[in-house]
């Protein structure tokens, strides 16, 4: 009996906690403490588009032609995902962020500018998130074939205010930092023919290999020559192409190696229409190295 009265108490004590339990979950899940969070409160919020959280800068890629622009993005934050009304933003040039933060760099070693306003135009002075959408972007045209790109470039614009949703304290401000990237950059399909005189290994046909070729000023692209095994040749490093962008020819040369040059009686040249290279080079002795390509653009970097 003793035992069974035992039993019994635990049972009672068992549904007393669990009971308390249940309680303190539900108030818990009702809680409406100023402590609390709910996210379906939240303001719609509007900033520059950055990948980081603050005013991290945006580097823009410019051609050095006279008609460079680039896409600047505007971006709504909001717990609905979108909102059923527009949104207004204003924007201006901020040369002040802009010096701040050109000032920061060369401080640190990187000597920096501000972009003269002369060699650029924001296109417009509002922008409007259409109801419906995330985000929504503005033009800035460049004089690019003016603008010295052996200097570090920056420029700054801002967000002054917003009619529908509330300027995001932290993203209100963007920094562009400009840099020159060539027409012909990018990742390239490579098929071709090396030859090196005796090898049967090393030289031969190839197909399939990738070629990343980076900007070395507007009209000139690095180039690794490699070997049928897919391995870069010796002796070779620094190889460029260089396009005259009138005719599309393709002047190849290297700044190691001196003997590297277009091999005769073939027309190297560049197809922008379907964004190719076809080129042929020599090196060293005469007939004893050299590499035929063709090269198809498939994206950029």
């Amino acid at each position: 009996m003793k035992r069974n009265y035992i039993l019994k108490n635990k049972g009672r004590i068992a549904l007393v906690v669990g009971l308390l339990a249940t309680t303190l979950l539900s108030s818990c899940l009702k809680d409406t403490s100023p402590g609390s969070l709910d996210l379906s409160k939240s303001p719609a919020l509007v900033g520059f588009q950055y990948y980081g959280f603050g005013e991290t800068p945006i580097t823009t890629k410019l051609h050095a032609e006279a008609t460079d622009n680039t896409d600047v993005k505007l971006t709504l934050s909001v717990a609905s995902i979108t909102l059923g009304s527009a949104v207004t933003v204003n924007i201006v040039d901020d040369p002040t962020d802009a010096k701040a933060y050109a000032d920061a760099n060369t401080a640190a070693g990187t000597p920096t500018s501000v972009l003269p306003a002369s060699d650029y135009t924001i296109t417009a002075s509002q922008v409007t998130i259409p109801a419906g959408q995330q985000y929504a972007t503005f033009k800035i045209n460049f004089k690019g074939n003016v603008i010295d790109f052996s200097q570090n470039w920056v420029l700054g614009v801002k967000i002054t205010s917003a009619s529908g949703a509330i300027v995001a304290s932290n993203l209100n401000v963007a920094i562009l930092a400009l840099t020159l990237q060539s027409l012909y950059e990018g990742d390239y399909n490579d098929n071709g023919y090396t030859l090196r005189a005796g090898d049967n290994v090393l030289g031969g046909y190839f197909k399939g290999y990738d070629e990343q070729m980076n900007t070395i000023s507007a009209f000139s692209v690095g180039y690794t020559i490699l070997w049928a095994t897919d391995v870069p040749a010796g002796g070779v490093a620094g190889t460029f192409f260089t396009v005259d962008p009138a005719t599309n020819k393709v002047t190849i040369g290297c700044s190691t190696n001196a003997t590297l040059a277009n091999a005769a009686g073939y027309d190297s040249r560049y197809d922008p229409a379907t964004k190719t290279f076809y080129v042929s080079m020599t090196w060293s002795t005469p007939g004893t190295r050299g590499t035929t390509d063709t090269l198809t653009y498939k994206g950029p970097l």
